[in-house]
């Protein structure tokens, strides 16, 4: 099973319904970008992202029930993380009311809504979909390169024989 890009809007928001995650803002003209992996071509999971570079939100991760326990929900979030890096983001944040522990292990961090960047607070996942109870977590995906630090690293190289 491999991660494509999923274009079809109905096959994504009936996964997400199957899974009880908010789909009131999802159409062909929202910013949203999925990936997901298919099963005999039936799509099984499923994960989004808005991009807001340098931030991004991830959203909508979801697996069907019998597809669970098999580490797509990781892969998916793995292969999120480092697309939207490759595009730009240096964090990602994300909302949920149920898979706090989840993400926690896989090292995002509790953060504070109120200290979310303007472009986070301003998708309608953070201002109406998701609940003020909904834990709000985020995770730095690509750290800026310090061009000194190259730099140095490069004369190093250079100098080894």
């Amino acid at each position: 099973m491999n991660i494509e890009p999923i274009s079809s809007i109905e096959e994504v928001t009936a996964l997400l319904a199957e899974n009880a995650l908010p789909i009131a803002d999802i159409s062909t003209s929202s910013p949203l970008q999925f990936c997901g992996i298919r099963d005999g071509g039936a799509l099984v999971a499923v994960v989004g992202l808005e991009l807001y570079p340098p931030f991004g939100l991830l959203r909508s991760l979801a697996v069907r029930s019998n597809f669970r326990k098999r580490g797509l929900a990781r892969e998916l979030v793995s292969f999120a993380e480092s697309s939207s890096a490759a595009q730009g983001v240096e964090s990602l944040f994300l909302l949920t009311t149920t898979a706090d522990q989840f993400f926690l292990g896989l090292g995002y961090s509790l953060a504070s809504r109120d200290k979310a960047p303007s472009a986070i607070q301003a998708t309608s996942q953070f201002s109406s979909l998701c609940p003020a109870s909904s834990a709000f977590l985020s995770k730095r995906v690509a750290v800026r390169a310090n061009p000194a630090v190259q730099g140095t690293l490069r004369d190093k190289a250079a100098q080894r024989p």
